[in-house]
């Protein structure tokens, strides 16, 4: 009995389609298994035949891996064919593990077990595959045409595919029982198997010791990280107050702009036979996307003594007019653009 599932221990036998003694396909349908989940159509793996059924429709609780029936080459004559002893009520193989091989008779059989089992490692090739260039160029220096090396020579790759060690099994340059036990060994290590894991109980200790206090609350939870802060440079100018406060501020501003094109404008390459000009400019971020934004403050007061003279109370004589002086703070917060940075000291150094 076939493991359709991963899951399925038993099932039951709907409908055979291929009767006793009749030759079948490989692809064709042998017969449909009932499980607790659904009614599936079991695929022949091989050509061959049916030699003799032995669990019958209407049959069900039928063990995973117990025989239901015997299979034969095609060219076998059944009629001299010795059948292999089958117990009546034979130990059910686990359901992930590799089922036990039949005894092989004079001739060899094989039960249609599950899609997953171990298939046989020598089998009929495949008359649609595409040969593999080694096999091909093995083929050819030994005289070997295609039609003959898909009819006489013995697969051991997937699906039917010739190998290059089968021709030289053929050849007679290796060992024919090596180059199966090298197949089998490979389609022994292709399917994994997880018969052995068990999930892991938690001990007595470690169930007992945890209670609602060790549980961490909702303000012990990680925080979430910050979003990271856009870089900002800051810089303080020291200004004299020498002319009246509107024409200080009509300086900055036209100080600013000016500021701004020499950053914008300015090539941040040298001038080099080893640079494109071309080049660099296509690489480089587009010229009109903004590198940072500009926040200028100036502490002015809206009245000083700009070139006004002032008069000793005392000696009533001129005297010189104090200087005054006034901070002028640039705040530059850079944006996401490679060269924002080298651009922003190019404004301060202009400013």
């Amino acid at each position: 009995m076939p493991a359709m599932s991963p899951t399925m221990e038993e099932g039951g036998i709907v409908s055979w389609k291929v009767q006793e003694g009749a030759d079948f396909a490989a692809g064709d349908v042998l017969l449909e298994v009932e499980t607790d989940k659904a009614t599936i159509a079991v695929e022949a793996q091989d050509d061959g035949k049916l030699v003799k059924i032995l669990k019958h429709e209407g049959d069900k609780e039928i063990k995973v891996g117990l025989p239901i029936a015997i299979l034969a080459e095609p060219t076998d004559d059944l009629a001299t064919l010795k059948l292999p002893e089958v117990p009546a009520e034979a130990e059910p193989a686990a359901a992930a593990a590799a089922p036990t091989p039949v005894p092989e008779p004079e001739a060899p059989k094989e039960t249609p077990d599950s899609k997953s089992s171990t298939p046989s490692t020598s089998t009929k090739a495949d008359a649609k595959q595409t040969l593999f260039p080694s096999v091909e160029i093995l083929l050819e220096e030994n005289g070997i045409s295609h039609e003959d090396a898909l009819t006489k020579i013995s697969a051991t790759g997937p699906a039917g595919r010739i190998l290059k060690g089968d021709v030289l099994a053929y050849l007679g340059k290796i060992s024919v029982e090596s180059n199966k036990k090298i197949a089998s060994y490979i389609e022994s290590k292709a399917h994994l198997d997880l018969s052995n894991i068990q999930l892991r109980e938690p001990s007595a200790a470690a169930s007992s010791t945890e209670s609602p206090a060790a549980t961490p609350s909702k303000e012990e939870a990680p925080k979430k990280p910050s979003k990271p802060q856009p870089v900002v440079i800051e810089k303080t100018f020291t200004i004299k107050l020498d002319a009246p406060r509107d024409e200080i501020l009509k300086n900055i501003a036209l100080r600013q702009h000016k500021a701004e094109l020499a950053a914008y404008a300015t090539k941040l390459y040298q001038e080099s036979d080893l640079n494109d000009p071309i080049f660099e400019d296509l690489i480089a971020p587009p010229k009109n996307t903004e590198r940072f934004k500009v926040d200028v403050k100036a502490n002015i007061p809206f009245q000083h003594n700009a070139n006004i003279a002032a008069f000793d109370d005392l000696f009533s004589h001129e005297t010189k007019p104090q200087e005054e002086e006034a901070s002028v703070t640039v705040k530059l917060t850079l944006n996401k653009v490679a060269d924002a940075k080298e651009r922003a000291e190019i404004f301060l150094s202009h400013f």
